[in-house]
C-alpha cells in the first residue's frame, strides 16, 4: 500500500480490511491537500485491488477530522489555490470532493467510519458519505460552517438531508450547534456508541464480519439502497430482482444454502 501513503495519511490492509487514518493530530486531522491527494490516491488503489473488501476511516490523536484548517482562513488563504483566482479553487476542490466524499458514497465496497473524537464541517461529510459510523462515547459532531461564514462543502447538506431529513438538516447547518455521540446516534447520525477504549475493537470487528462475507451480495445491497434514493418503488423492486437472480448462482449463495440444509439434516 506504499504509493498511495503520504505522511498525512497512514494506510493498512490486514485481512482484507483496509484502514486509512487521517493523520494531522496536531491540527486535529484538519484536512490539507496532501491529505486530501493521498486519500482520493488511496480510495482509487484500494477500490481496484480484489483484496481490499472492506474500508475503514478514521483520524489520528484524539480526532477525527476538525474540517477545513482555521489557521488557513486566518492566513486568508485556501489549500484549493490562491485567493485571487477563484476558478482554480473552484476546478480543484471540485475534483477533490468527487474523488473523496463521492468516491466513499459510491464505492460498492463497505466502507465504516470510526468517530474517534470531534467531527467538524467537511470532516462531517466524509464521515456521512460512509456506509456505518461507530462513534466513541467522546465523539462529538457539529456542522461548523456558519460559524466561519460558510454554507457548507463536502457533500454535508445533501448528506445530512438523507439522513435526518430536510428541516433538520437545515437547523444542523443553521445552529451549528454541537452534537454529542449518544445525540447523534438518536438522530441516525451514527448507528453505535461505544466506550472510547473499545471503538478500534468494535469497529474492526465489524470490518472483518463484512469482509469475510459476501461481497458481491454486500455490493448488490449497497446499490439497492442507493436506489432507493432516487427511484420508485417500482423500479427499485425491479432492481433487486435481478439482482437477486443474479446472486441465485453466485457460489456464496450455493455454498451457504448446502451448509444450511446439513446443519438442518443432522
Amino acid at each position: 500500500m506504499g504509493p498511495t501513503e503520504s505522511d498525512e495519511l497512514l494506510v493498512t490492509l490486514d485481512a482484507g480490511v483496509l484502514t486509512l487514518v487521517l493523520d494531522r493530530p496536531a491540527s486535529r486531522n484538519a484536512l490539507s491537500l496532501r491529505m486530501l491527494d493521498a486519500l482520493a490516491a488511496a480510495l482509487d488503489d484500494g477500490l481496484e485491488r480484489e483484496d481490499v473488501r472492506v474500508i475503514v476511516l478514521t483520524g489520528a490523536g484524539s480526532a477525527f477530522c476538525a474540517g477545513g484548517d482555521v489557521a488557513t482562513f486566518a492566513r486568508g488563504e485556501s489549500i484549493f489555490g490562491p485567493m485571487d483566482e477563484p476558478g482554480q479553487r473552484l476546478k480543484r476542490q471540485t475534483e477533490s470532493q468527487r474523488a473523496t466524499v463521492v468516491r466513499l458514497w459510491e464505492s460498492p465496497k463497505p466502507t465504516i467510519a470510526l468517530l474517534n473524537g470531534p467531527v467538524v464541517g467537511a470532516g462531517l461529510g466524509l464521515a456521512l458519505a460512509c456506509d456505518l459510523r461507530i462513534a466513541a462515547a467522546s465523539a462529538v459532531l457539529r456542522t461548523g460552517f456558519v460559524r466561519v461564514g460558510l454554507a457548507g462543502d463536502f457533500g454535508c447538506s445533501w448528506l445530512l438531508t438523507q439522513a435526518v431529513g430536510a428541516a433538520k438538516a437545515k437547523e444542523l447547518l443553521y445552529l451549528s450547534e454541537t452534537v454529542p455521540a449518544e445525540s447523534a446516534r438518536e438522530l441516525g447520525l451514527v448507528n453505535e456508541v461505544v466506550a472510547d477504549e473499545r471503538l478500534t475493537e468494535r469497529g474492526m470487528a465489524i470490518a472483518r464480519r463484512l469482509a469475510e462475507g459476501p461481497g458481491e451480495a454486500l455490493a448488490a445491497v449497497k446499490a439497492n439502497v442507493a436506489n432507493a434514493l432516487r427511484n420508485g418503488l417500482a423500479e427499485c423492486a425491479d432492481d433487486e430482482v435481478r439482482a437477486h437472480v443474479r446472486l441465485l448462482g453466485s457460489r456464496y449463495h450455493r455454498d451457504a444454502v448446502a451448509a444450511m440444509a446439513r446443519r438442518r439434516s443432522t
